[in-house]
C-alpha cells in the first residue's frame, strides 16, 4: 500500500510545484518594456518588478514577439503577460491583475501628405493601415470593419513603409512613436498626429493566463495595490513621463 500512497504524494506536489509555477513574457515596445545591453527597462517592466519584490517572488522577463507573448498567456497557466490593453474582446481571456502604465494611441500619417485628414473612422476605413500584428489595435480596427490593413511584427517596419509612401497610416501609441522615431532616427517633423482613438487609449495592464491558481493572481493584485499605496507606482511612471 506504501507505493501507491507515495505515487500519489508525488503527483500531487508536482501539480501544485506546476501550478505556482510563473513565467512572464513581454514585448519590445519602449518606453514600456525593452531590453537595454540585456538589462529589461521601462515604466511597464519597473512596475512588473516592484510588484515581484512586493510579493517576495523571482521570475526572469522574457522578451519574445508580441503574438508569441500573447499565446503562450492564452495556453500556459501561471503565464503573466504585460504590457496588454484590457478590451472586450480579451475580458475573458485572462485574469486582469490591474493597470500599470497610461496608454494613448492615434493614427499618424506623413506630415507632408496634406491630403490626408482624418476625423473619424470611417474617413480612414479607404486608407491603407499599418498595424502590430496580434495586438489589440489591430482587433479593434478589424471588428470596426478595416479591410486595408497591413499587420507587421515590429512597428519599426510600418514607420519605414509609411516615410516609403507604402501606406497612408500607421496607428500606433504617443508614447512608444516618440522612442521608435528616436531609435530610427527621423525627424519626428515628418510625421504627424491626425486622430487620437479613444478606444484604444486609457492603460495597458498586467494579466495571468485565464486558468492561473487564484492564489498567485490574488498576490499579484494585492503588489500591485501597496506600489500604488506607498509612492512607488507614482514615482516610477513620473520618471518616464518627464522623459518622454
Amino acid at each position: 500500500m506504501k507505493f501507491p500512497i507515495i505515487a500519489g504524494l508525488c503527483l500531487l506536489l508536482s501539480f501544485a510545484a506546476q501550478a505556482d509555477t510563473l513565467e512572464i513574457v513581454t514585448e519590445q515596445l519602449p518606453p514600456f518594456n525593452y531590453l537595454e545591453d540585456g538589462i529589461a527597462k521601462g515604466m511597464g517592466t519597473e512596475v512588473v518588478q516592484a510588484v515581484l519584490k512586493e510579493t517576495g517572488r523571482e521570475a526572469p522577463i522574457r522578451f519574445l514577439p508580441w503574438a508569441r507573448s500573447y499565446q503562450m498567456a492564452l495556453k500556459t497557466p501561471g503565464t503573466l503577460i504585460f504590457s496588454i490593453l484590457r478590451t472586450d474582446e480579451r475580458e475573458e481571456k485572462f485574469k486582469w491583475v490591474g493597470e500599470i502604465a497610461p496608454y494613448g494611441v492615434s493614427f499618424y500619417h506623413l506630415a507632408e501628405n496634406t491630403e490626408i485628414n482624418v476625423r473619424t473612422l470611417e474617413d480612414a476605413k479607404p486608407l491603407s493601415v499599418g498595424v502590430y500584428l496580434g495586438d489589440a489595435k489591430a482587433e479593434y480596427l478589424t471588428q470596426k470593419g478595416f479591410k486595408n490593413l497591413s499587420q507587421v511584427e515590429d512597428d519599426r517596419f510600418n514607420l519605414r513603409k509609411l516615410l516609403l509612401g507604402r501606406i497612408d497610416l500607421m496607428v500606433i501609441d504617443d508614447s512608444v512613436i516618440v522612442e521608435l522615431l528616436r531609435s530610427e532616427g527621423v525627424d519626428p517633423a515628418l510625421v504627424r498626429r491626425t486622430m487620437p482613438i479613444s478606444d484604444l487609449s486609457g492603460h495597458a495592464y498586467m494579466a495571468f493566463n485565464k486558468d492561473t491558481a487564484k492564489d498567485l493572481v490574488d498576490s499579484f493584485r494585492e503588489g500591485l495595490e501597496q506600489i500604488k499605496l506607498n509612492g512607488t507606482y507614482d514615482r516610477i511612471i513620473g520618471n518616464y513621463l518627464l522623459i518622454n
